[in-house]
């Protein structure tokens, strides 16, 4: 039997002083990626609606969300597609920084069937009718609308002269007739924020009301006159009315349907995404901006130390020659567990492009092991004592 060299006794002292800190950095390293994946643990958190104490209205805070407790109807009666919706609101935040969801329309076939959203201090309706899912095919948007912060009344009514938006009672821009239909205004409601996503509004929601004809400018007009002093709008026949909304309940989990077949909505105690996909497909997710890519990076950075340490662990004390392809699947099976957790807590997403990022920081983290090691020599001293891996 041959001498063992000065270089491969260096290399096994190595191995050595490695194995009894390998375990305690790999456990700590699996328990921050837990810990950051699935932060605040909070499946049920508190949902932060509350009625508002000197006037009819709800308050809508970090987390909110309230909902429809059944789904608007396209009414047989109105054969004609005439139709109009009005929202009375203030937001906390004159300027937010990212969009976020002030009401939305879901349908099983059209999950973000309409949106209307508060991006900077500007108001956004978007129409998520393309069947790719890829794009809206309008976007109709309001600069400004909320530049003090105060409350405004939107208006958006759609008629055979043509599809406008009222700001305040007043005329602010006319959009094509094919951007938006009344059946849009159809599916299940939701308000506060998105029925896909955590995408909270925050501020103050005093009335709202949808009606199956057109409202004149000077209805409009009236309208606005009529909020701004807390008296449910009048001068439209009941059954032009689909549902009208007033907040006048100022108590309890139920907002009742003053007039028209529309549902109540629902207040809940916890609050939750109703609709939230698991795993969803990494081309839903995608979206053409910076913070996209710094969560990639962020995904991607986040595993390298699980690669790295996890595969030095198997090469010194587990005696696997598979250490790197056990290390990638591992790193797999953490991310997916994440991901499948994720859709259990309101505040994150689940998706496949997690679990693609997660596993390629893992299989980086991987490679760079094998380039220390080498340099070191300590996988040409584990080969010897018949560690291989490859």
């Amino acid at each position: 039997m041959r001498e063992r060299s000065d270089y491969e006794q260096v290399s096994d002292q190595i191995l050595q002083k490695m194995d009894k800190v390998l375990g305690p950095i790999c456990l700590l390293v699996v328990l921050s990626l837990l810990t950051a994946g699935l932060w605040p643990f909070n499946p049920f958190p508190k949902n932060h609606v509350s009625w508002l104490t000197d006037k009819n209205g709800l308050r809508f805070g970090e987390k909110a969300i309230i909902f429809s407790s059944g789904t608007f109807e396209v009414t047989g009666s109105n054969k004609q597609p005439f139709c109009s919706l009005e929202i009375w609101l203030q937001p906390a935040l004159a300027d937010v920084r990212e969009s976020v969801m002030i009401l939305a329309f879901h349908t099983p076939d059209n999950p973000l069937q309409f949106g209307l959203k508060q991006y900077r201090d500007g108001l956004v309706v978007r129409d998520y009718r393309d069947e790719q899912r890829r794009l809206p095919t309008s976007r109709i948007g309001f600069e400004h609308a909320f530049r003090q912060a105060e409350p405004i009344l939107l208006t958006i009514t759609l008629g055979p002269n043509g599809n406008a938006a009222f700001l305040n009672g007043v005329w602010a821009k006319a959009f094509s007739q094919h951007s938006l239909s009344c059946e849009d205004f159809s599916g299940q409601l939701v308000i506060g924020n998105s029925p896909m996503s955590d995408n909270a509004w925050q501020g103050k929601l005093f009335g709202m009301a949808i009606y199956n004809q057109e409202l004149t400018p000077e209805v409009v007009s009236r309208h606005y006159t009529m909020w701004t002093q807390e008296r449910v709008p009048e001068g439209v026949a009941k059954d032009g009315v689909r549902a009208l909304y007033s907040f006048g309940e100022r108590s309890g989990r139920i907002i009742h349907n003053s007039i028209g077949p529309g549902p109540d909505l629902c207040i809940p105690k916890t609050f939750r995404i109703l609709h939230k996909r698991i795993l969803a497909p990494p081309w839903e997710e995608f979206a053409p901006r910076l913070s996209y890519v710094r969560d990639i990076l962020i995904n991607i950075a986040g595993f390298i130390p699980f690669g790295f340490f996890f595969c030095a662990y198997l090469v010194c004390n587990r005696q696997w020659n598979r250490a790197a392809v056990v290390t990638v699947v591992v790193g797999g099976i953490i991310s997916i567990t994440i991901e499948v957790l994720q859709a259990f807590i309101p505040s994150r997403m689940s998706g496949v492009t997690d679990i693609i990022t997660n596993t390629l920081g893992t299989s980086l983290g991987v490679i760079l092991w094998r380039a220390s090691a080498r340099r070191k020599g300590v996988i040409s001293s584990s080969n010897e004592r018949g560690h291989a891996w490859t």
